[in-house]
């Protein structure tokens, strides 16, 4: 490597994989648990992949989604095993799981660093949405601890 041009963009392109978002990107885990996720509330980063386990007679569909960000879980279907999702955009993410929704199961996920007004977003946006049971995710959307 004499041409300092190859050299150059060797460097470049080093430097941009070892910073790259997905280099740092972390895996969390939420076990289903009987009847509640565990944990309730989780706190990731944009990019990070979120993986439910012991997923056999459960499901876990996001019902809250911020504005232009892609939901996950599909509605009336149990992954088995367990499913894993990348967050992709910031905000807060409110999932139930449908079986047992009744028992109160749901959970938070946080992407980024919550503030109020993600925060009230995700509340107006289960007041305007949820029925019935599916509102016991307002409870877990309370816990969200903004910074």
């Amino acid at each position: 490597m004499n041409n300092p041009r190859i050299f150059s963009a060797a460097a470049i392109t080093a430097v941009m994989i070892m910073f790259s978002p997905s280099m740092h990107a972390a895996e969390h885990i939420i076990n289903a648990e009987a009847r509640v996720f565990k944990p309730l509330v989780i706190y990731v980063q944009a990019g990070d992949t979120v993986q439910w386990t012991n997923m056999t007679s459960h499901n876990a569909v996001s019902y809250i989604v911020p504005d232009g960000a892609t939901g996950f879980g599909e509605k009336g279907q149990l992954p088995g095993g367990s499913f894993s999702a990348t967050m992709g955009k910031e905000g807060i993410y409110g999932y139930v799981c449908e079986p047992h929704i009744g028992f109160g199961m749901v959970g938070v996920i946080v992407v980024g660093n919550a503030t109020q007004e993600m925060k009230d977003a995700a509340l107006k946006k289960a007041d305007e949405t949820l029925q019935g049971p599916f509102l016991r995710l307002k409870g877990a959307l309370n816990k969200v601890e903004v910074k």
